[in-house]
């Protein structure tokens, strides 16, 4: 597991006590033939007594792409917009692989990917300490204000909005992002956050049995009676929310935003990481079960996660995505990591609600060493049709968070972002990893809260078939999930709203669009 800490300093390039001027130079040119993919080199410069870097020439060549650059960088590592310039290419490079896998050759583009994405990393590394030390200030930060906000000196004279998401017909994860997306607001609004702890589904005991309350603050009366918030209610002491939060999707507080621009690769994903991890927070006795997992299962070293999500949705909201398409990701990581040959010991922690995804991991790939919460085992008596329905089942949540738990805590992860719990996942590794999407892949479709993201088109494509998209530099595109639609090919399926046609596009050649938004909770942090 690699937590977002202060590395070894043998680990870390130091310049010691000479002032070392650290050069980089990241050259993209354009190569147009498919099997053109990405090659780094480095110089072969010797460091100097081992100490630091006098002088470092890196190349990186990526197709359809004309941009260069050029920073001087200081003994203290990369500079922010060599950092964040990085982790963009890191994004193409992922997306650049998954398309080239599928249409050409799976095992050129595995291997010029590791060995491209390692290269990366390990420049990045120059930097990572001081970038783990800036998230987590700012993760304070945050942190003492939401609190702050949660526990007021006086619950009697304090503003309130509270809502009740107890009665959503829907599983534990989407309850729960709706919950986060109200407890945002509350916070925008400087007021407390009230919800209902009881009636949810799946959970023999209330919300707080298993999670630390979100605060001090309750409310009782009639929730259906109370105005909502509004312009027009803002003297009012008490409100509710109304179903429709939009306004606040894909936006972070403008001078919070600032600051993640610069120092991490998925800035609307951190912020909302804040909320849930702050929900997150198990009481003393659950954290003794986790203990007792860990222990049972030896969760430690090198960990690979998986969610094979073969349940009620399956049809419905996602597509049954076969073990060999996890496997066949996880392989590509244990590679990337070192890890190959089948003498070497292979952990993959397994969060699934299927007996049969258990049965074909454990046939089919027996060098692998499966571990789990156990939950299929112990309602295996309630299993239909190969799967247990979580839902069906009162005890199900303490599973649920011990899988959300150790998935978050994995190396890498390979689910489905159609899954709220897959989406909560990588929402949960936010504050422990800097460059999370580089340790999450979905077989299904894109990072999303509540609506889908929009991209802005940041190099022309012309479509190559009619089931593309022409998009031009500054177009706005939606994007859009359908099950049907193959995720793994690099390409989003959506609008261009410029145009109003809808067809596929090559996602790194776009951006997510994140709003700035002016927030006086937030002004003086």
């Amino acid at each position: 597991m690699m937590p977002c800490v202060e590395y070894p300093k043998k680990t870390i390039i130091v310049a010691g006590v000479f002032t070392m001027i650290v050069t980089l130079i990241a050259t993209i040119v354009y190569e147009p033939t498919m099997n053109s993919f990405v090659s780094v080199s480095f110089s072969n410069i010797p460091f100097l007594t081992g100490r630091g870097i006098p002088e470092k020439i890196i190349d990186f060549r990526y197709p359809h792409l004309n941009v260069s650059l050029k920073r001087e960088l200081g003994s203290s590592g990369l500079s922010d917009d060599i950092a964040a310039s990085l982790m963009t290419f890191m994004r193409k490079i992922r997306s650049r692989w998954l398309h080239g896998r599928t249409t050409s050759s799976k095992a050129y583009f595995d291997d010029e990917f590791i060995d491209a994405s390692n290269r990366i990393r390990t420049v990045l590394l120059m930097s990572e300490r001081l970038r783990c030390s800036r998230l987590k200030e700012l993760s304070n930060a945050i942190r003492e204000r939401i609190v702050e906000i949660q526990n007021p000196t006086d619950c009697d004279t304090a503003k309130l909005l509270v809502f009740d998401v107890s009665g959503e017909p829907s599983g534990f994860g989407s309850k729960m992002h709706i919950m986060i997306r109200h407890f945002i607001r509350s916070i925008y609004a400087n007021r407390t956050f009230v919800f209902k702890t009881k009636g949810w589904g799946y959970v023999e005991k209330e919300w707080e049995y298993y999670l630390q309350p979100l605060g001090k603050c309750k409310y009782e009366n009639n929730w259906n009676t109370l105005p909502l918030l509004s312009d027009k209610t803002q003297n009012e002491r008490i409100v509710r929310t109304s179903r429709n939060i939009a306004d606040i999707d894909w936006s972070v507080p403008e001078n919070i935003l600032t600051v993640l621009d610069k120092i991490h690769d998925d800035p609307y994903a951190w912020w909302v990481s804040q909320f849930v991890s702050y929900a997150f927070r198990f009481q003393p006795s659950f954290e003794t079960r986790i203990q007792s997992i860990c222990n049972r299962t030896g969760f430690t070293g090198r960990v690979i996660g998986i969610q094979v999500r073969w349940g009620d949705k399956v049809g419905r909201e996602a597509a049954k995505h076969d073990v060999s398409e996890y496997m066949d990701l996880v392989e590509t990581f244990f590679r990337r990591e070192g890890i190959v040959g089948n003498e070497t010991r292979r952990v993959v922690y397994v969060a699934t609600e299927s007996s049969q995804a258990w049965k074909d991991l454990k046939s089919r790939y027996p060098y692998y060493h499966f571990i789990g919460s156990g939950f299929v085992d112990e309602n295996k008596n309630m299993a239909s049709s190969h799967f247990v329905p979580y839902q069906k089942i009162k005890s199900a949540l303490p599973s649920i968070l011990a899988d959300m738990y150790f998935l978050s805590k994995s190396d890498y992860v390979v689910c489905t972002s159609s899954s709220n719990i897959c989406r909560a996942i990588y929402e949960l590794m936010m504050p422990e990893k800097v460059m999370p999407s580089d340790r999450l892949q979905s077989l299904d479709t894109f990072y999303h809260l509540a609506a889908g993201p929009r991209y802005r088109v940041i190099q022309d494509h012309k479509k190559l078939n009619d089931n593309e998209l022409d998009i031009e530099v500054g177009d706005e595109l939606t994007a859009q999930y359908e099950i049907s639609h193959r995720f793994l090919d690099g390409f989003l399926r959506g609008v261009n709203l410029r145009t109003g046609q809808k067809g596929n596009f090559p996602s790194y050649k776009t951006k997510v669009i994140v709003r700035a938004l002016n927030s006086t909770v937030f002004e003086d942090l």
